[in-house]
């Protein structure tokens, strides 16, 4: 199983989100990618995009659950938490579910889909 890749993408993926890097971002994340974020959706290139607009400085991701696989994709769900520098950015703050759907090409996994829900305590 490449479950361990799949969840190392998706750290590194944050990872260049958090940095506003678009072009590290795009390595993980196709650019047809569909990303419902805040009920808005776009693509995967249109939300590279919007990283260096964004002011996130932390994340935390816990409760991976792999919930459907078979050998050339993976979907999982799991609990983020994000803290902006900028609170004129709250929106992009709080905790939120995600559904994410990582496919292979090749011999690579890209995001092709994502999805987040903010959870409210």
């Amino acid at each position: 199983m490449d479950i361990n890749k799949v969840i190392a993408n998706e750290n590194r993926m944050w990872e260049a989100a958090i940095s506003g890097d678009a072009d590290g971002f795009l390595k993980f994340v196709d650019e047809n990618a569909v990303m419902v974020c805040g009920g808005l959706r776009c693509s995967g290139k249109e939300y590279a995009g919007f990283l260096s607009e964004m002011t996130m400085c932390d994340y935390e991701i816990t409760r991976f659950e792999i919930i459907c696989c078979d050998e050339n994709s993976y979907q999982i769900h799991y609990i983020v938490k994000t803290e902006v520098s900028h609170k004129a950015q709250t929106d992009c703050e709080g905790k939120f579910h995600v559904t994410s759907t990582w496919k292979k090409y090749d011999d690579k996994y890209k995001l092709v889909f994502n999805m987040d829900s903010r959870i409210i305590e």
